[in-house]
């Protein structure tokens, strides 16, 4: 056996942590023995590792990600940007040095939720004890994944989705069980809060769940197989840049085949009507039903993005009355009740359908010529009896 000193175990423990549970500090008192074959894994990562280069030089690629990802989940509550603040200033440090690491996190933490000194203190000693057992418990799963990844990193050689697959499968029980963790760790802080500290917590915490529930979705997609480094964030990761190429190609040429279906089928536009993530679809069929050229294009690119966030900006003022009416409609138990809800959501919906009608008038009057609206036919002579008709 070998002793592993907690510099060491720091070094490879803290990353996995923080990533997971954002506690990034272990500290142990005493040494930690490994078996012979781990501890000449950590000593080959912390070579290999050294090939990446300065920290500092990997800032840039990991703040691309992080934002990539929270851009693309819809992680930007006031308590999302939060945890993505201190995502930022934890992750400027160097993972080799986890005091400054776990400094940055609990100052963060302290002010954001008014802990005093001795609610500071509390923090940290069981951030550090769960951080402790869940770093032991999995080290043996964990080590292997953050030796694949460092060689990879070191050899610029992208993750394939088998490598992912092999790596979230090892990780799974961490991550599941990470979130046990939180709430062990602000479930003690809770009984010393005040009601003004507390409210604070809970909302960082719904917001930490939700995050932790959409991770969760993704691992299992990964699992199967599925994977693109846009999952990751590292679309602008030179590394990836030949791979992002051909995921990008491959659904250009799905996106042809399900267009040319599509237009067999003609432009059912009552789908589109009130859903405004669907109007991208919509004008894109529209620019390859009429045949517009590349200046065409641009003209209703540009109107679809006035158009989406018109549509947008009322959804999300009513938000929470379209969010309650869909609740009462998809539980409502007889026919009379559903009907009635569906005439409120209705009403609620018919601005967003009114914006869907004003932008198919003004890519038909604005983008077309009168020739293709005399070869392909006006879509707006049939719009009464699609979109609208339901809609009043």
């Amino acid at each position: 056996m070998i002793s592993l000193n907690p510099t060491q175990l720091r070094r490879f423990s803290v990353a996995v942590a923080s990533a997971v549970a954002a506690f990034s500090s272990i500290a142990a008192a005493q040494p930690v023995k490994l078996p012979d074959d781990q501890a000449k894994q950590v000593e080959e990562a912390m070579e290999v590792a050294k090939q990446i280069g300065p920290w500092e030089n990997q800032i840039p690629l990991i703040e691309d990600a992080a934002d990539n990802i929270f851009q693309q989940q819809g992680w930007n509550s006031p308590e999302d940007q939060f945890a993505r603040t201190v995502m930022r200033d934890v992750g400027r440090i160097p993972p080799w040095d986890p005091v400054a690491r776990q400094d940055a996190f609990l100052n963060a933490v302290q002010s954001r939720w008014s802990l005093s000194h001795d609610q500071r203190s509390q923090l940290d000693t069981t951030v550090q004890r769960e951080a402790m057992m869940m770093t032991l418990k999995h080290f043996k799963d964990v080590l292997p994944v953050m030796v694949d990844i460092t060689r990879a990193r070191a050899s610029n050689q992208p993750f394939t989705p088998e490598q992912v697959q092999q790596w979230v499968t090892r990780l799974r029980p961490l991550i599941d069980e990470s979130g046990q963790a939180i709430q062990r760790v602000t479930q003690q802080l809770d009984r010393t809060m005040s009601d003004d500290q507390r409210k604070q917590m809970q909302a960082d915490l719904a917001a930490f769940n939700r995050r932790h529930n959409d991770v969760t979705k993704l691992v299992q997609k990964w699992q199967s197989g599925q994977w693109t480094p846009m999952d990751w964030g590292l679309q602008n990761d030179p590394v990836h840049a030949p791979v992002m190429a051909r995921y990008v190609q491959r659904d250009t040429n799905r996106d042809a085949l399900v267009a040319q279906a599509q237009l067999k089928q003609g432009i059912d536009e009552k789908r589109f009507s009130t859903d405004e993530t669907e109007w991208d679809k919509y004008v894109r069929q529209f620019c390859q039903t009429y045949q517009c050229d590349e200046s065409q294009i641009n003209q209703a690119a540009g109107i679809l993005k006035n158009s989406k966030t018109e549509a947008i900006n009322y959804r999300n003022s009513r938000k929470a009355e379209i969010a309650k009416t869909q609740q009462q409609l998809s539980s409502a138990s007889n026919p009379s009740a559903q009907k009635n809800y569906q005439a409120d959501l209705d009403r609620l919906l018919r601005p967003i359908n009114d914006i869907f009608e004003r932008m198919k008038k003004r890519l038909t009057m604005e983008v077309l010529t009168t020739r293709q609206r005399e070869q392909f036919g006006s879509p707006i002579a049939a719009s009464g009896s699609s979109a609208t008709s339901g809609q009043r």
